[in-house]
């Protein structure tokens, strides 16, 4: 376990500062908006576990791909208690069937495509799927807090 820097605890409670302003109801762009921040989010930890065990300090990971192995190591390093399973369901990316995709296959659909029944899917499971994101937001938001000064 390992706590977040100071600069770094700043740095995400700046980020959860700034949720999207989202439609409460079962909207496909309320559950676009929302899986974009939580992907902001996550990044932000993988980048800083990146940083803590890699050389490349101040490198530019931003932009690196969202593996979801990294994102429960990442999680787990600085001790997010999060239930993996929730993990795999938002952001998994395995091959499913309809009704069983995972938030960033619905994203991918969405934002790629703007297909139908990957909206028709974000809508009909809106409350499962926000409910996970929440969840994870929250682990995040509360360990950043035990880390700051």
């Amino acid at each position: 376990m390992s706590d977040f820097s100071p600069q770094q605890a700043k740095q995400l409670s700046k980020l959860l500062g700034r949720p999207p302003i989202c439609s409460p109801t079962g909207t496909a762009e309320s559950l676009l908006l929302r899986y974009v921040f939580l992907e902001s989010l996550v990044r932000r930890v993988g980048q800083y576990f990146r940083e803590r065990n890699t050389a490349q300090k101040k490198s530019n990971t931003e932009d690196s791909s969202l593996n979801v192995e990294v994102v429960k190591r990442s999680l787990r390093y600085f001790d997010i208690l999060v239930d993996e399973r929730r993990v795999d369901r938002l952001l998994g990316s395995p091959k499913a069937r309809r009704g069983q995709r995972t938030a960033r296959e619905l994203r991918n659909g969405l934002v790629h495509r703007w297909d139908i029944n990957d909206a028709n899917e974000a809508v009909a499971r809106f409350d499962e799927l926000t409910g996970s994101m929440a969840a994870l937001i929250e682990a995040i938001a509360s360990r950043a807090k035990r880390s700051t000064p």
